[in-house]
């Protein structure tokens, strides 16, 4: 149990909670107690208790002091939760998070339960669920059976774990009880609409491609060498010499390649600057100079396909997922706005300053 807050710090805290009590501001001055008077957070009926908000607290207290790093440049220190910067103060933001990340799991939780794919919900159950998950993947891992991701699951990867879990097993039912109804029709629909935007294949694009490498190893030990002499390339196909018939007179390697459907994954992997300039020229456009895996190169377009489309039936599971989790995230989003919630700021508050400090 820490000592009472003297000095500065409690004139800082008197401040920052103003309207809060004396007796609240005091380490230990609350006990979270099952009254009416003490809830700190209950949604529809269901209370969080300080043990499960005190281990979202600590979910998020790593990503919230990155937060105020990466837009603030706040630096850690004593006086770093409740210092305001710009209006926001890291305690408050944390507790924000923190109430944010209980009320979408209790919702979802209490989803699981009307759909009948979870019995238990109760925050004893969730920590249950962590120890037998990690027990499990240590089994398989010494039994040199295959374990998707890491065979301990930190807090953070068990909670994502978790989430994506649940949410699954609710669409699921949902699906299968008929509260999400994805019928041809509507798929057929959903897929006329997206078509241009969502299921274009971009046409083969043929080039000539010049390339000088630079190095210890290449003809060329140094960039500035290459890169003079790609100019001369460049310059001169400009000004209508051939692209292929100048590469051969200045010596520069030349070959051609093939942008296809199935080759842009490799692509996007080995030369991705090459890729991306690729995809924005025109037939008989010549690019800029590119550096990439130390050489320099030069692009000419002999030819551009048409773009086509990927048909219905390639992509129809693909749009029954993505239909089932907009239908689901919606059903969500209504009963958050829909639930009876209760919540006490100034526990949280307290809970969260104890927490940190």
């Amino acid at each position: 149990m820490k000592t009472l807050l003297r000095g500065k710090k409690r004139l800082l805290m008197a401040v920052l909670f103003a309207g809060v009590t004396v007796g609240l501001l005091l380490i230990g001055a609350i006990t979270v107690k099952s009254s009416s008077n003490s809830v700190l957070l209950s949604v529809n009926g269901q209370e969080t208790s300080s043990e499960e908000f005190r281990w979202h607290l600590n979910l998020n207290r790593a990503l919230v002091a990155d937060y105020f790093k990466q837009t603030y440049g706040a630096e850690y220190s004593d006086e770093f939760w409740t210092t305001p910067y710009s209006g926001e103060t890291p305690l408050q933001k944390l507790v924000d998070e923190a109430k944010a990340q209980i009320l979408r799991k209790q919702i979802e939780q209490q989803q699981a339960e009307q759909v009948e794919v979870a019995s238990n919900i109760s925050f004893e159950e969730f920590l249950n669920g962590m120890d037998t998950e990690n027990a499990r993947r240590i089994k398989a891992a010494a039994n040199n059976e295959v374990v998707y991701g890491p065979i301990h699951l930190e807090t953070q990867a068990y909670y994502s774990y978790y989430m994506s879990n649940l949410e699954n097993a609710i669409m699921d039912a949902m699906i299968d009880n008929g509260m999400i109804v994805l019928s041809e029709e509507v798929l057929k629909t959903e897929y006329e609409r997206n078509k241009v935007t969502k299921f274009t294949l971009p046409g083969e694009i043929d080039l000539e491609w010049a390339t000088l490498s630079y190095g210890p190893e290449s003809e060329y030990k140094d960039k500035q060498d290459a890169m003079e002499r790609i100019k001369l390339l460049k310059v001169a196909v400009a000004n209508g010499a051939g692209f292929r018939e100048k590469a051969k007179e200045l010596g520069v390697s030349l070959g051609e390649a093939r942008i296809t459907n199935a080759s842009r994954r490799t692509a996007a992997l080995d030369n991705p600057l090459i890729l991306q300039t690729a995809e924005q020229l025109s037939s008989g456009q010549t690019s800029g100079i590119i550096e990439e895996n130390e050489a320099v190169h030069l692009l000419h377009c002999t030819s551009v396909g048409e773009d086509t489309y990927q048909p219905f039936e390639r992509v129809k599971d693909h749009l029954t997922l993505q239909l089932a989790q907009e239908a689901f995230r919606s059903t969500i989003e209504r009963k958050l706005n829909e639930a009876v919630i209760k919540w006490n700021n100034s526990i949280a508050m307290s809970l969260a300053y104890k927490e940190t400090h």
